[in-house]
């Protein structure tokens, strides 16, 4: 009588909470192996427990699903009709089963520039990963006026850089991490290491070693030099705060660089600049930021170095 059903009537006879996913487990594994001992087998639980399993299916739903040929169990039409649909319930959670694997090596592409990267961002990068052993880290360093703009172009998850708290990017989710001062950097020995503070006024004729004119903070240090009628005499562009150390560190001149990381190298001497100027090292994402990058974020800021003489955490 049941065969007269027409197919998509028996499709949704079935619901109504009779069976968990387990139950139907059960019925996948006896239809594919035409034996309770079998699919006991397969399931890892005992032959009993599959014919419990089998009749509490039956009575909850009021059809017969198997019947016995040859010591051999066979299907009936509203066991095979159901198990068109286990297949189809099977296949989807195999398919999230690969979806949570593909998402566990998810590779993470970070973007920062060399002056956050060598001393803050790829040791702490180090230890995330081994705490997170299934992330893939694509960690590229390049330039700080680049970054930004390739995180925008969704070329990267994650931008750590050093902006000024003037600048302000809509489009990103700006996340903040540390509050620095601008400090200038002299070498041992230097006339002006004599003075707690560097002015603007101080700097000027000083041979002066300048980052780069595209770079993010020239303008404005620029800026902070010209309102004290300042003109330091410019020895060397630069592009990354390595070569401004090593510069000054040889005795070529001073410069103004943000203080954050600040190693304690033996040649050169610190000191706060004024008119005080103010960075922020700050990590970007893209709105649509998922599970993995809002933990990263977050791993960073948590673990950053406590505050010293020129920078703290937000």
């Amino acid at each position: 009588m049941n065969d007269k059903i027409p197919a998509a009537a028996k499709r949704l006879s079935w619901s109504g909470g009779w069976a968990s996913l387990r139950d139907l487990e059960v019925i996948q594994a006896v239809i594919d192996s035409r034996s309770v001992t079998q699919a006991a087998e397969r399931l890892g639980i005992s032959q009993p427990a599959v014919s419990r399993v089998l009749n509490q299916i039956e009575e909850r739903s009021g059809r017969q699903l198997f019947h016995r040929e040859n010591n051999r169990l066979v299907p009936s039409m509203d066991a095979l009709l159901l198990y068109e649909e286990i297949e189809i319930i099977a296949d989807s959670f195999s398919r999230l089963s690969q979806f949570r694997q593909r998402d566990a090596r998810r590779q993470l592409r970070i973007l920062v520039p060399p002056t956050l990267a060598y001393d803050f961002v790829n040791p702490l990068t180090a230890r995330f990963m081994r705490e997170n052993p299934h992330t893939q880290i694509r960690l590229e360093i390049g330039r700080s006026e680049h970054i930004l703009q390739a995180l925008a172009r969704d070329e990267a998850d994650v931008a750590i850089a050093d902006i000024f708290a003037e600048q302000y990017h809509a489009n990103l989710n700006q996340i903040p991490l540390r509050k620095t001062q601008i400090i200038c950097v002299l070498p041992k020995g230097h006339p002006l290491c004599e003075k707690a503070e560097i002015s603007s006024q101080d700097l000027h004729q000083q041979d002066y070693i300048a980052l780069v004119k595209n770079n993010v903070g020239r303008s404005l240090l620029d800026q902070a030099l010209e309102s004290g009628t300042s003109r330091p005499n410019i020895v060397a562009e630069v592009s990354d705060l390595k070569t401004v150390f090593t510069f000054v560190e040889q005795g070529l001149g001073v410069s103004l660089v943000s203080a954050f990381p600040l190693n304690d190298i033996p040649g050169l001497e610190y000191r706060l600049f004024m008119p005080r100027v103010q960075s922020l090292v700050a990590c970007f994402t893209r709105k649509n930021n998922d599970a993995l990058v809002q933990a990263y974020s977050a791993f960073i800021r948590k673990n950053q170095p406590p505050a010293d003489r020129y920078s703290s955490p937000v």
